[in-house]
This record gives C-alpha cells, structure tokens and sequence, in this order.
C-alpha cells in the first residue's frame, strides 16, 4: 500500500458468525474476523449484522467479535425474516445503505443485495449441484441465485481443490478468479483435553465406556444412515454418539433420520448417544474421550470436524471422495461412504488395533499443525486486496 493512500474499508457480512449453534461456516466466520485484523493491521474490517433486539438498546451496542483497533461492528436493526424476504424479491435494501466499504466480503455463498462489484464470496461446496436430492427446496432455491452472484463477483474463495474443480465443472466459473484458501483449526482450543473435561462430558451425556464419534449437523450428506447401519455390524457394547442438530438449511435431515434409527435391532438403539448440537468446550471434550471420529460424509467442501479431530489427537475415520481426502492425507482410515462393510470394517480395525490407533493418533497432530487461521486469514486478505485494486 503506497504512503497517502486511505485505508482499505472491507465490509464482512458477519451474519453466520453472530448466529445461535454455530457449524462450519459460521465458525469460519468467526474465526476470519477474529484473524482478519490481526494479519493485516492496515485494512479496517467492519462487521456487518443484523440485530433488530439492539434497538431497543441503542445505548448498549451488542459486541460479538473479539475487540480490535482496526475491527468495528455495524449492526443493522431489522429482523432477520423481513430482510430475508425483501432481499429475495426485491434485491432490497442493499448492504451499502448501512456501512461504507470498498470491498465487499461473503463468507456464506451468497452476499447481501449490493450494487458493488468488488464483491469476493467464499462457496464452501457445490453439495446442491452434486447431489440436488439432499438439499430441501428452499435451500436450491436460495442457491439458485448463486449463478448470478458469481457472474458479479471480482473474486471467489473455495476452501479446497476439490470445491474448485466442482466450481469450475458444475458452474462454468473462470478458474482464474478461483483461490483456494484452507480452513485452519485453532490448536489453542483444539488440544488433547484433560481427563476431568472428558469425565465431566461423559457424565453430561451419558456415556458409559468406550465410543465413536460423530459430529455435524444431521442432513443428508453426512451420510448418518450408512454410518448407523455400519455401526450395527461393529461387535462389542461400544456407543456411537452422535453429536448434532437440524440444520437450518435442512430441517427435513432429522426427520429423514428417525425411520432409520427405529429399523435398527434394539440392541444397536441402545448403544447410541444423540446429545444434540454441542458447544465448543463439550466438542473438544467429546473428540479427545472418543475412541475415533466416525464421519463417513458423502460429499465436503472441506470437512472441519475431521482437522479438530486430529487436533486433539483422536483418530479419524473418513471418505474417499469430495475434499475429504485433501484435508485427511495420510493420517486417516479412508472408505467408499457408499459401502456399509467397509465402514463397519473401517471401524472396528480403529477399536482393534491398537498400534494403528496410535499412529493415526501422532499422524494427525502433525496433520492438524499445518492448518492454521492466522494463514487461512493471511491468504484471504490477499484476495480481498487483489479485489480492491480490480
């Protein structure tokens, strides 16, 4: 940046990052805006919202990000189903109404109404392409705007190679505004947990004895019902837990769920854990007691349960296919998610074998240690400025 020029102002659209039972994307919103500022000190980020509880206390501003001098929140106060609906019919109000921005950063596919066109969203996945039968109605048809979006957008971020090729096949996009930028994991909350924390999780929810793990929201490409079937094959009275809620972009996953949890023997029924969505502390808790992460997913953008895993050093059962792959390396048990023996299989060789249980274990710590968020923001901020100068 030469000496005299102003700042760049880059707005974030922080909605997934203020919103109540955070995933992947909302974590990824959280952590690039806790990041952001850090790494590139020079650029002023504004966190935009929606909030319409905080005018009834404009004097109390609400704060959701991690204080920075070059970090403002900016919070518009309208309800969250209103602008939803004028945004789809109308196109309205557009984002530049409330905050001044030279560059205008989408973490969650589709950007607010906008007028700009130094626009740089990040598409996680193409899972409504490939797989349309997984994705509810109204969620195709929100990302049914996404054509549009692209064809606007100065810049696209994707978190692994394999969402850039689906971008590129399934989209028709321009590989030349296409950059992958990996998710990290934050090794100061994602480590080996104390015996204390693991005891205080297993008496929150029940667990008795040895267990699998499962964690992600419940809709349909997770694959939960092969993985529920599989486990019904793995001998022993250890539990499978499965950690995870409805998904606001598919409500219908948990419903599609229930008839497969009822067709299994009751002998496997009894060895499950459902304790619903679960926070951080609880996530790290869970991970670092089980015996092996079991997310035989059918299709991932990047797969972030897979990297906290081996960050607290459990081991990892997970797919061939999709991004997968890309983020397990060599330091998981990879199977064909559409093939219930080999899950089955996959499983009960980490409940048996030891010694590879615990080269899986040493493997993915020094996996997880190649992923960080301060890199994961560093090479976005390339993007956003490599925007601001198109």
């Amino acid at each position: 940046m030469s000496r005299g020029r102003p700042a760049l102002r880059v707005a974030v659209d922080a909605r997934p990052g203020v919103s109540a039972g955070m995933t992947g994307i909302g974590i990824y919103t959280r952590e690039l805006l806790r990041h952001l500022p850090r790494v590139d000190p020079r650029t002023t980020y504004l966190a935009w919202y929606l909030n319409a509880r905080a005018a009834l206390r404009p004097w109390r501003p609400p704060r959701f990000f991690e204080p920075a001098p070059n970090l403002v929140e900016r919070w518009t106060p309208f309800p969250s189903a209103w602008w939803e609906r004028l945004a789809a019919e109308r196109d309205l109000p557009r984002v530049e109404w409330f905050v001044r921005f030279d560059v205008l950063f989408a973490p969650n596919f589709i950007p607010p109404p906008t007028r700009s066109r130094r626009v740089v969203l990040t598409v996680h996945d193409l899972a409504f392409r490939r797989f349309p039968e997984t994705a509810p109605h109204a969620t195709r048809r929100w990302l049914g705007k996404l054509d549009d979006a692209l064809r606007r957008a100065a810049h696209v971020i994707v978190p692994s190679q394999a969402t850039r090729d689906d971008l590129v096949e399934l989209a028709s996009f321009d590989a030349d505004r296409v950059t992958v930028v990996p998710h990290g994991v934050d090794r100061g909350v994602f480590r080996p947990p104390a015996d204390d924390e693991v005891a205080r999780v297993r008496r929150r929810f029940g667990i008795d004895g040895p267990y699998l793990v499962f964690i992600g929201g419940l809709e349909p490409r997770k694959n939960l019902p092969r993985l529920l079937r599989a486990f019904a094959e793995v001998p022993g009275d250890v539990r499978l837990v499965v950690a995870g809620a409805w998904v606001p972009w598919n409500p219908e996953g948990v419903d599609q769920l229930r008839p497969v949890v009822d067709a299994l023997p009751p002998e496997t029924r009894a060895r499950l854990v459902f304790p619903g969505y679960v926070g951080e502390r609880d996530k790290v808790a869970l991970l670092g007691g089980a015996e092996a992460l079991a997310y035989p997913s059918r299709y991932e953008g990047f797969g972030l349960p897979v990297l906290e895993a081996m960050a607290v050093g459990t081991p990892v059962l997970t797919s061939t296919v999709s991004s997968l792959p890309e983020v397990a390396g060599d330091a998981a048990v990879l199977v064909d998610p559409d093939d219930e023996g080999a899950i089955a299989e996959g499983m009960t060789r980490l409940l048996s074998d030891r010694e590879l249980a615990a080269s899986l274990r040493a493997a993915g710590l020094e996996r997880a240690a190649r992923f960080s968020w301060d890199e994961t923001a560093k090479r976005t901020a390339t993007v956003l400025h490599l925007a601001a100068r198109g």
